[in-house]
This record gives structure tokens, C-alpha cells and sequence, in this order.
């Protein structure tokens, strides 16, 4: 038992070592001396999973890796074989199996949609979790995703408008050849992940822990992937949510602070966009997650006029506060 509570410690130590208070709410956890703390985190400085920083607090030892691809019929499952799997092979099998997924999916739209002559993939790894990053230099997926709405429904949109049509997925610029699938998945397998180019940026949750700088997302495209070295989720847990096997993929969640920039959709205009975007699912959870409040308009678009027209469409409201929940059931409840 000792043995296994060590371990334990060790492994909070790691998944909080940027906390300005780990030894404080290190000792608070497990009931233990901060000697004891100290003690651990010497014997991970001595394993070399951690070091001490010039600012005297502690760090995880990272390697990374580069490899450089020039586009010229390369093939994401001889890449991520050779290349990538021995970074990622020593954990769980599904850890490895999700990373098996979201590298070839992401590596693929690079090889196939980007028209880029070179493609750059690099990992960080350290104890608690690995980065992967692709970049490819060529169109951007965005402005890609708006000449494809200009020439299919002779529609211009924004880059910004490109971006929130991948929030729902089964978007595709190949409809032949790809169900646009891919990138609902793999934001939804990572703990994190972007997707930026020209300066806008595709995601489910806050990506400042990439340190990145929006000013270098100018050319091309930059896709970012992070996850635990040990999370517990699997391939099969994620496509469930969201499929079944007589109908396929029939859910989407859809984050509304993610896809309306202001945080706080007020307009007919965005519920009609937000209506569009969902068309062709039967399911659709709506995650308020850091909306702060819903305009009269928008409810009344999306939630009656939006609903009537779509009986057989099921609407699901996540992580509303007061305000939001008060404004939809105000409207809901209006004769």
C-alpha cells in the first residue's frame, strides 16, 4: 500500500508541477510533511522527469522531436508507424489508439487538402502529456473552407463563418473521398486542440497553455493536439456519444462560447447560422459553458421559430446559468 500511495503522490506532483502552491495543496491532499513533498519531488529530479527552474520552482524534463515531409505522395499511416507511434507506444493502449487516430486524421487533411509542398510535424513529450503539432504551408484550411462555399453555394463568408462550420462536423471540401468526421473526433478525443491560420483559430477549449502567438499563424496551417499520457479515454467511449451503429453519426455538441466570438449570442442572424450548422443531426447538445447571457432574439429563433420547423430535431441545453436558463424558459413559456 505505501508503494501505491507514493506513486500517487508522485503522479499529483507531476499533473500540478506548474502550480504555484504544489507543496502547500501537495501536503493538504495526502496528509503528509512537507519534507516528504520534498522528498518526492528529489527523487523525480534524480529520475530526470523533473528539474528545477532559474526561478527556483519546478519544471517536467521535455524532449522534442522534428521531422520535415515534403509533400509527394506520402502516406499518414507509413508516417505515423515509422515516426510516431515509438513516442507514444509505452502507454495504455488507449492513449496510443487515440493518438493512432488523431494524428493520421489531422496528418491526412494536410496531405490531401492543403495543396502545401512541405508538411512539419513536431512532438513534446514529458511525463504528463504529449504535444503533437502539424504544420503544412499551404492554402490555410480556412480560406480552403471559404473558396469551397464560394464555388459550391456561390456564398462569401469570413474566415472567422469558415471556421464555426467545423464545429458541428460532417463538413467536408471532399465529399467523395471524406465525411468530415475527422476533426468533430479528434477535438473531442484531445484535452486540448486547435486549429489556427490567418490568424483565426478553431477550438473547443482555451488553447493559451500552447503559448502560441496568433501573429505567426499567418501562412498555412498549424494544428495542435495535447493529451494526457494517461487519460482514460478511449476511441470507442467518444464515437458512442455521439453515434450508433444503426444510424451513424447522429449527435453533435456544439460549444456556443466557441462559435459566437462575443461569448453572447443575441441576433435571429446567428440562431439561423447556429440552425444551419445542426441541419443534419437528430441530436444536438448546446454547451453554455462561459455564456453569460442569450438575447430575446436569438432564443426566439432558435428555440421556437427554429424548433417548430424542426419537430423531430432534439435540442439539449448544457451548462446554463441562471441568466441563460431564465431567458430560454421565458421565451419557451411565451404564448
Amino acid at each position: 500500500m505505501k508503494n501505491i500511495n507514493k506513486e500517487k503522490v508522485k503522479q499529483y506532483i507531476l499533473t500540478h508541477i506548474k502550480d504555484n502552491e504544489l507543496v502547500a495543496k501537495t501536503v493538504d491532499t495526502f496528509k503528509i510533511s512537507k519534507s516528504s513533498v520534498y522528498n518526492y519531488l528529489n527523487e523525480l529530479v534524480n529520475e530526470g522527469i523533473i528539474e528545477k527552474n532559474q526561478r527556483g520552482t519546478y519544471q517536467t524534463v521535455s524532449k522534442d522531436y522534428e521531422y520535415v515531409y515534403l509533400n509527394n505522395e506520402l502516406s499518414e499511416d507509413k508516417i505515423f508507424d515509422n515516426d510516431i507511434a515509438k513516442h507514444v507506444n509505452m502507454y495504455e493502449k488507449n492513449v496510443f489508439s487515440i493518438w493512432r487516430y488523431a494524428f493520421t486524421e489531422m496528418m491526412n487533411n494536410a496531405i490531401e487538402h492543403s495543396h502545401a509542398k512541405g508538411i512539419i510535424v513536431n512532438v513534446h513529450v514529458d511525463a504528463v502529456s504529449t504535444l503533437i503539432s502539424i504544420f503544412d504551408n499551404g492554402i490555410g484550411i480556412f480560406n480552403n473552407i471559404k473558396e469551397f462555399v464560394k464555388k459550391e453555394e456561390n456564398k462569401d463568408i469570413t474566415l472567422e463563418e469558415a471556421a464555426q462550420l467545423l464545429f458541428a462536423g460532417k463538413f467536408t471540401t471532399a465529399k467523395s473521398m471524406h465525411s468530415g468526421e475527422g476533426i468533430f473526433f479528434t477535438s473531442h478525443l484531445m484535452d486540448s486542440f486547435l486549429i489556427c491560420s490567418d490568424k483565426v483559430t478553431f477550438s473547443r477549449t482555451p488553447f493559451n497553455e500552447f503559448q502560441i502567438s496568433l501573429d505567426g499563424c499567418v501562412k498555412g496551417t498549424w494544428v495542435f493536439m495535447l493529451l494526457n499520457n494517461h487519460s482514460k479515454k478511449t476511441t470507442k467511449e467518444v464515437f458512442n456519444r455521439f453515434s450508433s451503429v444503426e444510424e451513424g453519426f447522429i449527435k453533435t455538441q456544439i460549444p456556443i462560447a466557441h462559435l459566437f466570438p462575443n461569448g453572447s449570442p443575441v441576433s435571429r442572424s446567428e440562431a439561423r447560422r447556429l440552425g444551419e450548422l445542426v441541419l443534419k443531426f437528430k441530436e444536438i447538445d448546446l454547451d453554455f459553458t462561459n455564456v453569460e447571457e442569450l438575447g430575446q432574439a436569438f432564443c426566439h429563433e432558435l428555440f421556437i421559430v427554429w424548433q417548430a420547423r424542426n419537430p423531430e430535431k432534439q435540442l439539449n441545453i448544457l451548462n446554463a446559468n441562471e441568466d441563460v436558463l431564465n431567458m430560454i424558459n421565458r421565451v419557451k413559456n411565451t404564448k
